[in-house]
């Protein structure tokens, strides 16, 4: 289930072609998935956050009077380690640092940035990242284990049914196998962040908390 940098690198310059491609036809693009609606709901944000810092966030489960909060970039968009906030698309030296020193490094130039994309491959968790002048931007973690979870209870090995009490049903699919949950709620909105849950039987076997740079 693990991915390569040359698979983000590949599907990256594949997007960007898409881009072109629809904009020129005047097309939006679209992608494969279910029969659930294009447009999930509206989007609010929550209080803002900042590196580093601790998250305490409430969830409920799923109802008609009190859904769970839609997704947000500072609150979803992130991964909590050792009791530290770590919110994507910033330094990567922070959540490397907090990881550690135990990862395989694979690079390769960017096709889009100047300078190398990179994957840091750790036991637990990948971490890709862009180059951004002198440092490194990181843009999806993919989480391997149960080691860590999303900012709102989920990791893999949790059910299908776990992930809709957490986050309602402005979900749509990608494929048979993928859940997407997107900042927009916009199914085919390729530059929405978003979270994906990648099943099996309806248990989760890898998260990718992802921020599409390369499509921006």
């Amino acid at each position: 289930m693990a991915k390569t940098i040359l698979h983000r690198i590949i599907i990256g310059c594949l997007l960007l072609c898409l881009i072109t491609l629809t904009a020129c036809a005047g097309e939006t693009p679209t992608s494969s998935g279910g029969d659930t609606s294009d447009t999930v709901g509206d989007v609010s944000s929550p209080s803002q956050s900042s590196s580093g810092e601790t998250i305490d966030i409430s969830m409920t489960n799923s109802s008609i009077d009190n859904p769970p909060l839609p997704m947000a970039m500072d609150s979803d968009m992130g991964i909590e380690i050792d009791g530290r906030w770590f919110p994507i698309w910033n330094d990567a030296e922070g959540i490397l640092s907090a990881l550690g020193d135990g990862y395989e490094l694979y690079s390769a130039p960017s096709c889009v940035f100047v300078g190398e994309d990179k994957e840091f491959a750790y036991n637990d968790c990948n971490v890709y990242t862009n180059p951004d002048g002198d440092r490194d931007i990181w843009y999806s973690v993919y989480l391997l284990t149960d080691a860590f979870s999303t900012s709102r209870g989920i990791r893999v090995g949790s059910s299908l049914d776990e992930i809709f009490a957490a986050y309602g049903e402005r979900f749509y699919w990608e494929g048979e196998e993928i859940l997407s949950y997107s900042i927009s709620g916009i199914k085919g909105d390729i530059e929405s962040p978003c979270i994906q849950f990648f099943l099996s039987d309806d248990f989760v076997t890898a998260i990718d908390i992802y921020y599409p740079t390369n499509v921006s």
